[in-house]
């Protein structure tokens, strides 16, 4: 599989979990409910209700997964290309941060 086809899968992966958990309800409302229990006093519990937030972190095993060449420069780049990726996802459906 190409490259650039396994960093768009990524992207598209990232965003899609990082979209559920902080801003979906979820099946019998699993995540709406974690994310009251967590609430929002924290710098952390903030972090859980936003979706670029989650999504940065959510983008590191997979930026080592899809092997990315040049030592750990190469997957430090590609963690913050899938979490750019997301964030470009995010601005084009029309959410502001």
């Amino acid at each position: 599989m190409p490259e650039f086809f396994r960093l768009a899968v990524a992207v598209l992966a990232v965003y899609r979990v990082a979209h559920m958990l902080a801003i979906e309800d979820g099946p019998f409302d699993v995540f709406s409910r974690w994310r009251e229990r967590v609430g929002q006093a924290t710098w952390l519990g903030r972090g859980f209700h936003c979706t670029l937030c989650i999504s940065f972190w959510l983008a590191l095993p997979p930026a080592f997964i899809l092997g990315i060449p040049g030592g750990i420069w190469g997957p430090m780049l590609g963690w913050l290309a899938i979490a750019g990726g997301v964030l470009v996802l995010y601005r084009l459906n029309g959410y502001e941060t």
